[in-house]
């Protein structure tokens, strides 16, 4: 089995978790008997005997696809529509039906199509498989959940021993998505210490330049880079989590989190109070738009808070993840589209 793997989005542009999906998926899918190559635009004479695109692709892509005779699995993300209100997605959904039936040309462009062309859809969390559905009418018989994951390694790593320290961590890019400024400014207001990991899109990025300013070395430290074994460590000497992001798909650096057992401080969003009901305890949800309220349950937070001997949520690795879609891939292959 041959799978072609395509983004749409270049990691020289922008880093984060489709680049370690991806990066993994490539480092662990030749131990199921599966050959792997990145999709090469310029190379006519690529083949392969499915396609796997890591973001949405044209429909059109998907359509080539099929005359050359290969599959096609779609991995969405669907992060910050996935953590819209009820009544926001029913207005999306409104929305995409009168476009549909009015512009159907102008719609072709957004691609909602590909959820019908694709011979499988696989989500991080059920609850972007849901929108999916309701939105854009995914069928529900092509569609899997594959949650996201930490390499190998980092569970063992995750789970040393080591003396608590006094801070809070957070890892995530520093972006407005992410809402790290508005975390930086409640541990200010809170007088709580916070480990902020996380490089920018550009070391010139105005949102970037904002948060240095907050950078005092007591509650807001910024190590800038750190090795991976510098992170671990960072890790499992916090007391906890934060993220205030406004929608993630499968945060991988919650699953790091979570293999720490650290307890999570995060935004009251689907994202996160949908996507790990698996956890009993250990989530405290707060409304990420609300100053007064994250810097209060952030001074609670942190005063309750210390690594717990066990996981948060259940963690699987990259190597548990690469299993899961060679079994997608085999599903697909198997079947005759026309059936």
């Amino acid at each position: 089995m041959k799978v072609l793997l395509w983004t749409n989005i270049p990691f020289s542009l922008a880093h984060g978790g489709v680049q370690t999906h991806m990066d993994n998926l490539f480092k662990h899918l030749p131990a199921f008997g599966v050959e792997t190559e990145p999709l090469r635009w310029w190379d006519q004479a690529q083949s392969g005997d499915l396609l796997h695109t890591i973001t949405r692709p044209e429909t059109a892509v998907v359509r080539l696809a099929h005359e050359k005779g290969m599959k096609v699995v779609m991995s969405d993300i669907l992060d910050a529509t996935a953590s819209r209100s009820n009544f926001q997605l029913f207005a999306q959904k409104t929305t995409i039906r009168l476009a549909k039936r009015l512009a159907g040309g102008l719609t072709a462009k957004l691609n909602w199509e590909v959820y019908q062309e694709a011979d499988a859809l696989v989500f991080v969390l059920p609850r972007e498989q849901e929108v999916a559905q309701y939105l854009f009418d995914a069928p529900a018989t092509r569609c899997h959940v594959i949650n996201h994951a930490v390499e190998p390694e980092a569970l063992e790593q995750l789970a040393l021993p080591e003396p608590q320290g006094d801070h809070l961590i957070s890892v995530a890019t520093i972006a407005p998505r992410k809402n790290t400024l508005a975390l930086a400014r409640a541990a200010h207001t809170a007088q709580v210490p916070i480990v902020f990991l996380g490089k920018p899109f550009g070391q010139d990025d105005p949102y970037f330049t904002e948060f240095k300013k907050l950078v005092d070395g007591k509650y807001v430290r910024y190590p800038g880079f750190v090795s991976r074994e510098e992170k671990y460590h960072l890790l499992r000497t916090a007391k906890g989590f934060c993220l205030l992001s406004f929608g993630e798909t499968g945060c991988i650096a919650l699953h790091e989190a979570s293999a720490a057992g650290l307890p999570l401080f995060l935004s009251d969003l689907p994202w996160a109070r949908q996507g790990y009901t698996a956890a009993k305890t250990g989530i405290t949800f707060v409304a990420p738009t609300r100053p007064e309220i994250v810097a209060n349950q952030l001074r609670t937070f942190y005063n309750n808070s210390h690594r717990l001997p066990h996981h948060i949520f259940p963690v699987q690795s990259w190597r548990d993840v690469a299993e899961q879609y060679v079994q997608v891939y085999r599903s697909v292959l198997a079947q005759d589209r026309a059936a």
